[in-house]
């Protein structure tokens, strides 16, 4: 079997190595196993979820029947989960033997490791782009939560996502349990596909800084309070428009695991 590994990086913009290394420090966290991590069955249902939600009925249905197909040929193939997929694939190596005894493409396998790594399981965000820099309050706590280890939403969610847990990290930081459970908000928005820490801002300084507010906003009163938010800030809400989509950020929302504990 030859395999051109080049054209992992020309999808991907990554290494084999590099997009099996990034799919596997997002599936090691417990909330992600337990929230994340279809069968196949799940996984199959989950591509018509990002067609009503992120893609709002839009986008090209050719790619998103041949990801059902690749779905439906893994579970035939006996893969259990994405963590199992993960792990079946884990190097070049265990690749090609999947490959092989499988009959799965190589194209297939990546299309489908990408779609998981930009559509399905959160992207792990850097926790800074949360804070205001110029504010020296606001940086010592950023630096109280990376003292525990704590540098990514991701690992925000993992330790504070339910209240118990928050209360330790209170106890243990310094930072005020409502400044807290802010961050913990912030974090959890950033767990919707293509959103980081600017576009959480953003969606914040609009009014929209939880997860529920978000999915059950109305779209038509979310972009008044949007673009007074902009104008708020002396700029044209056009600009903001042209990169920040509410309708699919609205539909992402409806469709994500509620995690978070009040």
């Amino acid at each position: 079997m030859i395999i051109n590994w080049e054209f992992v990086k020309q999808r991907t913009l990554w290494s084999y190595e590099d997009l099996i290394k990034k799919l596997q420090q997002t599936l090691r966290y417990d909330f992600v196993q337990q929230y994340y991590n279809h069968t196949m069955e799940e996984a199959i249902d989950y591509v018509d979820e990002i067609h009503t939600g992120y893609l709002q009925h839009r986008g090209h249905r050719t790619w998103l029947d041949g990801l059902i197909t690749n779905f439906t040929w893994l579970q035939r193939a006996g893969v259990e989960n994405y963590l199992d997929l993960v792990e079946q694939v884990d190097s070049r190596e265990s690749c090609e033997h999947f490959l092989k005894e499988s009959g799965f493409g190589f194209p297939e396998l990546i299309e489908t490791l990408h779609y998981l790594l930009r559509w399905v399981l959160p992207f792990p965000t850097p926790l800074r782009e949360f804070f205001d820099t110029a504010d020296p309050t606001q940086m010592a706590y950023f630096q109280a939560l990376k003292a525990q280890g704590l540098t990514t939403n991701l690992d925000l969610l993992e330790h504070g996502r339910r209240a118990a847990q928050r209360a330790v990290l209170t106890q243990g930081t310094g930072i005020p349990s409502t400044f807290l459970l802010r961050l913990i908000h912030q974090s959890d928005l950033a767990r919707l596909a293509y959103v980081r820490g600017k576009t959480v801002r953003h969606l914040c300084g609009g009014g929209y800084d939880t997860l529920d507010k978000l999915a059950t906003a109305d779209l038509q009163e979310m972009e008044a309070a949007m673009n007074a938010y902009y104008c708020s800030l002396d700029k044209r809400p056009q600009d903001f428009k042209a990169v920040v989509q509410l309708g699919p950020l609205i539909g992402g929302a409806r469709h994500l695991p509620r995690i978070v504990e009040e």
